[in-house]
Order: structure tokens, then sequence, then C-alpha cells
């Protein structure tokens, strides 16, 4: 049975924090450690975070638990590659803080990727709002071909992301990098990386993971943290553009006035909000329809 590293980077949960760790112990699959990297950066929660650590060791003595404390806090993506470089897993997966896996996800994932010999994989994921109502489904049937030429355009149109849905050997991994230091989009940079270092890759259709969207939080995900790392993602993105019809490039253009869109009108800024809302119509005006619909 292959060993499986989880790979858990902590910031300000408490609650939520012993709910993914519990999920964790609830595993249909025994070879499973965990690696939790506290990146809180704050005695206060340090303390925390380890009385959690020590109450699951107390209830779940038979589960390998690595606990780091980072002094000073690295940020998400230093925090998951610390936590890579600890890991003694073939295989390595990632469960956000505030997530949980259902029983049979490590299993599953893993059987599958024995099954296809992939390097690196991902599934569906679902998303619910604080109270446990599913808001979304993130099903990736788009994916019909896993060339490395058509991964890439899937991933810069539609973003095959959701870091609790990835799944990688370690030595890929460890090949490819791990994560970009960038802490606004990490796990798109993350599979960037994976596709084109030429990996195999499998989807596993099914959602074993309850992902949390939680309202008005703020942070570098939100606001102008959100826009400015948007904008430094459609940079990137372009670098990519040669490579891509003129079909693509218009729907990458739409998505990218559209999320603009959004964080604006998250912010208040009703001009802005209708100038980017008009720049991503302009570019694709169906495809922009269906994204509103969808929302």
């Amino acid at each position: 049975m292959k060993s499986v590293s989880v790979v858990v980077a902590t910031y300000k949960r408490e609650n939520e924090l012993e709910a993914a760790l519990v999920s964790l112990a609830n595993q249909n699959y025994p070879n499973i450690e965990i690696i939790l990297v506290d990146d809180n950066g704050d005695a206060e929660w340090n303390a925390k975070v380890s009385d959690i650590v020590n109450a699951f060791r107390t209830n779940y003595p038979n589960i390998s638990l690595n606990h780091i404390t980072n002094n000073p806090n690295q940020g998400s993506a230093k925090t998951r590659n610390i936590g890579i470089g600890a890991s003694k897993g073939e295989y390595i997966t990632f469960l956000d803080d505030d997530d949980v896996y259902l029983p049979d996800k490590v299993k599953n994932q893993v059987e599958f990727m024995e099954r296809e010999e992939c390097d690196y994989s991902i599934t569906d994921l679902y998303l619910y709002n604080e109270n446990d109502k599913e808001i979304d489904r993130r099903i990736r049937s788009y994916i019909k071909d896993t060339s490395v030429e058509s991964l890439r355009e899937y991933h810069l149109k539609f973003h095959m992301t959701g870091t609790d849905t990835m799944m990688f050997k370690k030595e890929y991994l460890e090949k490819i990098g791990g994560f970009a230091h960038i802490d606004v989009g990490d796990e798109f940079y993350l599979m960037q990386r994976a596709i084109e270092g030429g990996g195999k890759f499998g989807y596993l259709p099914v959602c074993d993971i309850k992902a949390y969207v939680h309202t008005g939080e703020g942070g570098l995900s939100s606001g102008d943290g959100k826009i400015n790392g948007e904008n430094a993602l459609y940079e990137y993105k372009k670098t990519f553009f040669d490579k891509l019809k003129s079909k693509d490039i218009r729907y990458i253009k739409m998505r990218h006035y559209a999320v603009i869109a959004f964080a604006y009108i998250r912010m208040n800024k009703i001009f802005k909000t209708l100038k980017y809302g008009i720049l991503g119509f302009l570019n694709s005006p169906a495809d922009f329809i269906r994204l509103l619909k969808d929302r």
C-alpha cells in the first residue's frame, strides 16, 4: 500500500482546522501521514494550534501528525512547500484548513493514480457556504484530451484548480519545483508547472471533498489583493497566447475582465464594475452571458 502525505497549511483557523484534521483521521486509507504547517506567526495562535494538535494526538494516537511552526509567517505558497519538504509519502495531496475530505478521498485518488500510472491528478470540486449548503460545482467535463497542448488550453481558460483536488507523485512534485512563491493564485501556477512538465495527467470525475466559501473575509483573495493577483495572472497567461487559438484568447480575456468586474461589485465600485463588465461582454458575448447565468 502506497504511503500518502497530506499537507495542511493553517492560518487563523480553529474550529475549521479541527474538522479538517478529523476528516483525515476518518479516511478509509490507513497509510497516511499529516503534515500540519502553522503559518500564524503569532504566539497566541501558535498555542491554539498546539492545543488542537495535542488533542488530536490523544484522540488518534495511531495517526502520524508532523506539526511544523513557521516563525515568522511565510505565506501560503512557501508554507505548502515547507510541508512538501517534510513529507515522506510516495504521494502528496493537500487539504485547506477550512475544508474537509469525505472518507474515501485519499483511497479513491491513490487507487486511480496507481491504476492509470499518473504523475498527477485532479478530481471535481463541490463548494459550500457557511451553512453547509452546496452553492457550486466545478466539473471538469471539458477535459477530453490529456496532451500538454490540450491541458494547457483547458487550464488557461477554465482553471483546473482547487488545491484539495490535486494529488502528485512526490518525485514529480519535486521535479517541477512545487509551488511558485506567489500567494494569490498559487494553485494555478502549480498546475501550470505540472502541465508544462509533461508528466502523465489523470482526471478522476468524482468529488470526495467539501470546500467552503467564506463571505466577508478580507486578505489577499479579496478587494485590491484579488484584483492585483488577477492582473498578474492575466499578464502570465498572455505569455501563452502565441500557442492558443484566437477564440480561446477571447475567452481568456472575457474571463479576466469578468473576474475584475465581480471583484469591483463586491467593493461597491459601480463605475468600474460596468467598465470591466462591458469589456468582458465585448470580448466574448455568448460566453459572458453563460458565465453570468452560472454565477
